[in-house]
């Protein structure tokens, strides 16, 4: 086979466990001669009478080996490895089926990884005259994310996935660690092993959570031949499909296990487009299918391992993974030898055009079918690549003469044969298919070089004339646009009022602001007071604020017949606040304010004669004198005591009311009932006012 190679299938069905119900449904039957494929017969679960048979080129038994397996059909890869391809072998089944057992296995028995590595040592002890360089990285895919094993698990980044300029998707800062010895990788990735995503469940004690890769890269420089071979063995250890409801996972487990089964579902999917010829692959609905993406329909050699679980309650899921592996063998890959030239190249001429880059080589691959046992014979053949010309004079001194296409320029002419080396390169140029590098006359340089110099200086004239085209556009565009900006201005300009307008507007609506904020200051004043003196009010008896409102009213007619207009009329409001129901009060305060506001005098009503009051005989104190009552003593007491006493309620002191038996008063009301409140409250005749 040439150009393509097939994934090859490899089925292993796994010992029975304890306490598992095993039926012997699945049956593996092999040619009689040994020739031809093996077979896998596995009962419908729902109609038992019925077998479905899946042929395999490798079918292994209960009873099969890790080295069977190794010997048979991984070894054969090693060789491939060591031409510069790259070879992909992964692990698919179910959960519990033995994945991870097939790939890492025990120190007694070890798995795939451990004898491909000790098996890619023994290949480099061979190779006397080349070196060979082996280095290993390891990641793992845990919740679509990957991830680094190869440093600490607690701090380790999540790491992109990117593509190359060529094609090739690579995990970026993923680290790769070179190795000298078996013992010194099995170090290195027993530690990282202990970093992997594991957890129980009810179907595996130890069940990966994720997917693992483990990538061996061999580069092999043979000093003599002047080449380097770079091949790749990438080892995937698969996370299996879960069924949750035999899986009994927590909330976490249940994360773990949608990410799972949805990487694995885009893996079928992708599987699938392949087979349909599809436009277009899904790689990039996850990170599994992108990372494997060389794998699946790309330049790598690839096997499968389908584990198998014998128990019945994985019927089901053993016939998904078999028909999964049914349609994963029609795959089809085109194997490529990554090979690099060592030789220098020789420096093109200036004007001389460069060929593309020749593309790499298809590797030449024996059909891995026909390989039954180990092998360790020589290397299959490498094909030879055109060698890469060097780029490295087109830095120096380009010439600014424009390359023409190389289609159609290369050939030899009638009657002339390039000797020597130039005669070897179109040899190779013919074997792979591209175009070499060929010598040039003199006769024919200095022709190419005329016809280049007519193109650059008509390309040039056509530039100049184009340059000129667009400053007359761009002038032309700045002057209309300062015409329109002109109009613009003008139209602004008529819209605007004349000066002077809005002068008399504007000082009207200043001397409104200064009203209305006088009139807000003044009221505020007002409610600030008359919360004040209710306050006071609230505290006293209804005798004591008759009183004390009886004090304010005197004082402020004292003011009013002085002309004091605006202190009466604060007096009278304070008055107000201790007697709010008084009629006579209120019309007062209106009167003396419509004069205050109006700028009139004010007169007050005459006051009426006060009638004598009759005492009862007998009433004296002990030293014969009559005890006066309060009427008595606001008649004789005079004004300088009633500021006094005005003054001392406003500033918070000791309250003069006291000489006027005011606090006399307001201690009998707060100790006696209501009742006998209303008894002391001494019944006046008098102002006029109150």
């Amino acid at each position: 086979m040439f150009g393509t190679h097939k994934i090859k299938i490899a089925a292993r069905l796994r010992p029975r466990i304890e306490h598992e119900i095993d039926d012997q449904g699945i049956q593996i039957t092999h040619d009689e001669d040994g020739e031809g494929p093996s077979w896998i017969c596995v009962p419908n679960p729902r109609d038992v009478t019925q077998v479905f048979r899946f042929p395999f080129t490798s079918c292994y038994d209960q009873d099969s080996t890790q080295e069977a397996i190794f010997e048979q059909d991984v070894r054969p890869l090693i060789d491939v490895v060591y031409s510069g391809v790259t070879v992909t072998i992964f692990a698919y089944g179910v959960t519990s089926s033995g994945k991870t057992h097939t790939m890492q296995g025990t120190k007694a028995c070890p798995g795939v990884i451990p004898r491909v590595v000790e098996a890619m040592f023994e290949q480099k002890a061979a190779l006397l005259r080349s070196n060979v360089e082996l280095a290993v990285s390891y990641m793992e895919i845990y919740k679509d994310e990957c991830y680094d094993l190869l440093v600490d698990r607690e701090t380790a980044p999540k790491l992109p996935v990117r593509e190359n300029d060529v094609g090739q998707v690579f995990v970026a800062n993923l680290s790769s660690v070179p190795i000298a010895s078996v013992e010194e990788f099995t170090a290195i990735y027993s530690q990282a092993s202990k970093q992997r995503s594991v957890g129980a469940t009810n179907l595996n004690r130890s069940s990966s959570r994720s997917h693992a890769m483990l990538t061996l890269e061999v580069t092999v420089t043979d000093s003599l031949a002047e080449r380097s071979l770079t091949g790749k063995i990438n080892l995937v250890d698969l996370a299996g499909s879960e069924n949750n409801k035999l899986t009994g996972n927590d909330p976490t487990r249940m994360a773990e296990s949608a990410a799972i089964n949805k990487s694995l579902s885009v893996l079928g999917q992708v599987v699938h487009a392949l087979n349909q010829g599809a436009s277009r692959i899904p790689y990039h609905n996850s990170k599994l299918t992108r990372i494997l993406q060389d794998a699946l329909g790309g330049n790598s050699v690839g096997l499968l391992i389908c584990n198998l679980a014998p128990g019945t309650k994985f019927r089901q899921d053993t016939l998904n993974t078999l028909n999964f592996a049914v349609r994963t063998k029609n795959v089809e890959n085109r194997p490529v030898v990554n090979e690099r030239d060592m030789r220098p190249q020789p420096k093109p001429h200036f004007a001389a055009i460069l060929p593309p880059p020749p593309k790499l080589a298809p590797a030449v691959l024996q059909p891995l079918e026909a390989v039954a046992g180990p092998s360790r014979g020589p290397r299959p053949s490498i094909a030879r690549v055109a060698p890469r010309p060097s780029l490295a004079g087109t830095g120096q001194s380009r010439s600014r003469v424009p390359r023409a296409s190389g289609i159609g320029v290369f050939g030899v002419q009638k009657g002339h044969r390039p000797s020597g080396a130039l005669a070897l390169i179109n040899e190779t140029a013919e074997t792979s298919g591209s175009l070499g590098m060929m010598q040039l006359t003199d006769k024919e340089i200095d022709e190419r070089i005329a016809r280049a110099v007519e193109v650059e200086v008509a390309r040039r004239l056509k530039e100049r004339e184009e340059l000129e085209r667009q400053e007359k556009e761009n002038v032309a565009l700045q002057l209309n646009l300062q015409r329109e900006k002109e109009k613009e201005k003008l139209k602004e300009e008529d819209q605007r009022l004349p000066t002077g307008v809005l002068t008399p507007l504007m000082a009207r609506h200043r001397d409104l602001d200064n009203e209305l904020r006088a009139r807000l200051e003044e009221l505020e004043d007002k409610y600030e007071r008359g919360t004040k003196e209710l306050q006071l009010a609230d505290v006293l008896s209804p005798a004591s604020r008759k009183k004390t409102g009886r004090a304010y009213v005197m004082l402020a007619r004292a003011h009013s017949e002085k002309g004091d207009l605006q202190v009466a009329l604060d007096l009278y409001r304070k008055a107000e606040s201790y007697v709010p129901d008084n009629v006579k009060l209120k019309e007062r305060v209106i009167e003396i304010e419509w004069a205050v506001k109006n700028g009139a005098a004010f007169v007050p009503s005459p006051r009426k004669p006060r009638k004598a009051k009759k005492t009862k005989a007998g009433k004296h104190n002990a030293v014969g004198k009559k005890v006066m009552s309060g009427d008595e003593d606001e008649e004789n007491m005079p004004m300088d005591g009633i500021h006094q006493m005005l003054e001392g309620e406003s500033s918070g002191s000791v309250n003069p009311l006291k000489r006027f038996k005011v606090e006399e008063d307001v201690v009998q009301a707060v100790s006696e009932t209501p009742q006998k409140r209303v008894k002391c409250d001494i019944k006046v005749e008098g102002d006029s006012d109150i």
